[in-house]
């Protein structure tokens, strides 16, 4: 686990958590967000130590099984799932609105990993799908977003290679090219040493078809970093035209698509510095809803 991990709390494995040492050390908040592709849990102990959990939706059993067993005094939900989940929680349930928990629980994740300023900056959130979001202070405001994320990777890789997990995907386009399978300005000019190896069309040598002295057949693994590559070439260039638009010129990634493809971090961190942009890839920032819920159900309660 990073540094910065260390720095926000502790991270069960994916799938795993233990309610029983946290309930023994008396739990004061828990903050949940509801994904379409994964749940994510954090629980803040009375001395303030944070800790987190993350399960695929739904995990409605699971949710109130912990929640019962950890008794806490503030809870908040977020998230497409929240609308389902909190009436199960009690009328007490705070819920935030997904893009409000986000913006507070990066800001958390910054202050404590100490890389917060006071400059606006835009929150680009890649999940299953992608928002980004403009956050200066308390305002939030939501810029656009993108039907590309770790949701779009998935249903293709699913689609045309045939990986059902995302760590199969992933692993599979380590092993791969994608420069077999796009084509390159450098194979459409001679004289092309500068950007060369700029991506002049995605998937673009296998549009050309097999008889083309370009084009070879790709392997799977090919495919599998093509389609990653797509994915999160789009994210990135979006996101460095939310910025200008947004008149910011810091952006912060978070979601847990890096978590399985951490190959998206190299591709944000190198579109933000073609475009001059100061960018900052959280590296938890799948529970930044989470830890925005719990935040906001305390404030809220402390304000009531």
């Amino acid at each position: 686990m990073s540094d910065e991990s260390n720095a926000i709390g502790h991270f069960a494995p994916f799938g795993a958590f233990d309610p029983a040492p946290l309930a023994a050390s008396g739990v004061e908040s828990i903050g949940l967000d509801a994904g379409a592709t994964l749940t994510k849990l954090c629980v803040r102990t009375r001395d303030g130590a944070l800790s987190f959990a993350s399960f695929r939706s739904p995990a409605t059993d699971r949710v109130l099984d912990a929640v019962g067993a950890l008794d806490p005094t503030h809870l908040g939900v977020t998230g497409c799932g929240a609308a389902a989940l909190a009436p199960e929680l009690g009328s007490d349930t705070t819920t935030p609105i997904e893009f409000e928990a986000w913006a507070r629980g990066a800001d958390e994740m910054l202050a404590r990993t100490g890389q917060a300023n006071d400059r606006p900056y835009l929150l680009v959130a890649v999940g299953t799908g992608t928002s980004a979001l403009r956050v200066d202070g308390d305002s939030v405001e939501r810029m656009g977003g993108t039907a590309l994320g770790g949701g779009a990777a998935l249903g293709l890789g699913r689609a045309i290679i045939g990986t059902r997990t995302p760590e199969e995907l992933n692993d599979l386009a380590l092993e791969g090219a994608r420069q077999n399978v796009d084509l390159m300005v450098g194979d459409l000019f001679e004289d092309a040493s500068d950007v060369g190896a700029f991506i002049a069309s995605s998937f673009g040598k296998v549009a050309r078809g097999a008889d083309d002295e370009l084009a070879n057949e790709p392997s799977r693994a090919d495919l599998a970093a093509a389609l990653l590559g797509i994915v999160s070439d789009n994210i990135g260039l979006l996101a460095s035209a939310y910025a200008r638009a947004a008149g910011v010129d810091r952006i912060v990634y978070g979601g847990s698509t890096f978590l399985v493809h951490p190959q998206f971090a190299d591709v944000a961190k190198a579109f933000g510095m073609i475009n001059g942009m100061d960018t900052v890839v959280l590296s938890q920032g799948g529970h930044a809803g989470s830890l925005g819920a719990m935040v906001i159900a305390r404030r809220e309660s402390a304000a009531a």
